[in-house]
């Protein structure tokens, strides 16, 4: 019997919920995991002659991966940087990897460990603007894929 994208989604979504930790100690409300605890930006940088290349180093923690951009399926969510002062004419995302995880027995494209994406911004007469915007990130283990996170693009 096939699973569709549907049954793996909500399957995902109950794994990740029964992984979620205890409650924070000064609140003691429930604290559930999410892609921000596992991906970080480590840094941008403005690069070229005239600056007009953003790129953006992420760091994703061991055992978890993230997803490639396009997903290899229609239920994952994409790896996205999304710049929203600036119009990129192009995003480069780094090549993935090929990952079976348990949860399918087809492999799906992956970024894992350290990895850097560019955005081939404008030119500019003056100075490079700071970037304002996000990173989108879907981090998954081999068993589950936890809620999505909007990291913010850090000032330079």
């Amino acid at each position: 019997m096939a699973v569709t994208g549907r049954a793996l989604t909500i399957a995902a979504i109950l794994a990740a919920a029964a992984y979620a930790r205890a409650g924070t100690p000064d609140s003691g409300s429930p604290r559930f995991e999410n892609s921000a605890d596992h991906v970080h930006i480590a840094g941008i940088d403005h690069v070229g002659s005239d600056g007009s290349e953003l790129v953006v180093t992420v760091v994703i923690d061991p055992e978890f991966h993230i997803n490639a951009n396009p997903a290899s399926q229609d239920y994952l969510i994409p790896t996205t940087l999304n710049i929203t002062n600036e119009t990129p004419l192009r995003v480069i995302y780094p090549h993935p990897v090929s990952f079976t995880p348990k949860f399918t027995e087809h492999p799906i494209d992956v970024y894992q460990g350290r990895i850097e994406i560019i955005a081939k911004l404008p030119t500019s007469s003056g100075p490079a603007p700071r970037p304002f915007g996000t990173l989108t990130v879907q981090a998954c283990t081999d068993r589950i894929c936890l809620p999505p996170a909007d990291l913010p693009l850090p000032p330079k």
